[in-house]
């Protein structure tokens, strides 16, 4: 593709079209999708299925032919937020998650050294030949677990959910925060790692 092309695809991008011409993609009518969502697949693998009247502006990021992004009704998730899913992210109803968030289902790489310099070769020879630099990444090293964000929750800005974790149903996470474990209900969290600073009221719960 010549450099004007990519000027003129990126300059006359719209996701509605990219969601209507792709399979893996399943949008409620009802939902918006702004101007700052993309989808990223690997290949032939990943889906997105987004149920009604929600608000969409992050990325959708598959990096292996595998993963699975839902996101449940009348929710918003920001522009500059990143869903990177190899295993499953989930999202429930009624869920806020603000700008320039992380959810994160897999590690990337294994915590042996070794394992990460085979990671460097491959990737330096994917990149002198042109193709995608995770194109033969040996996903068996890395470790992997889905991510479920219940109803009602809030993300705070720039927060980071890792691998496995659960954020309970009405749970706030503060900006910034890294949260590594599940989170209660009805639990507001902040910090790194992340950590209970208050219960929220019963009379917000209702």
């Amino acid at each position: 593709m010549t450099v004007l092309k990519k000027k003129l695809k990126k300059l006359f991008y719209c996701p509605y079209r990219v969601a209507r011409r792709d399979s893996r993609i399943s949008i409620h009518k009802s939902t918006i999708l702004l101007d700052s969502t993309r989808f990223g697949f690997h290949s032939t693998g990943g889906s997105v299925k987004i149920g009604s009247d929600s608000m969409i502006g992050c990325n959708f990021i598959f990096e292996a032919d595998q993963g699975m992004v839902t996101i449940g009704d009348r929710s918003y998730i920001g522009g500059a937020t990143n869903l990177i899913s190899r295993t499953g992210i989930t999202i429930g109803n009624d869920v806020t998650i603000a700008w320039s968030v992380y959810l994160y289902d897999h590690d990337g790489h294994s915590l042996d050294w070794r394992e990460r310099a085979k990671d460097r070769q491959r990737e330096n020879e994917a990149t002198r030949q042109g193709h995608y630099i995770l194109k033969d990444k040996d996903w068996s090293t890395v470790k992997s677990a889905a991510i479920t964000i219940c109803d009602k929750a809030w993300i705070g800005f720039g927060a980071v959910i890792l691998k496995g974790v659960t954020i309970g149903e009405g749970a706030v996470v503060a900006a910034q925060s890294v949260v590594a474990r599940d989170v209660p209900p009805w639990t507001v969290v902040a910090g790194n790692p992340a950590q209970p600073v208050k219960k929220l009221e019963t009379d917000l719960i209702s």
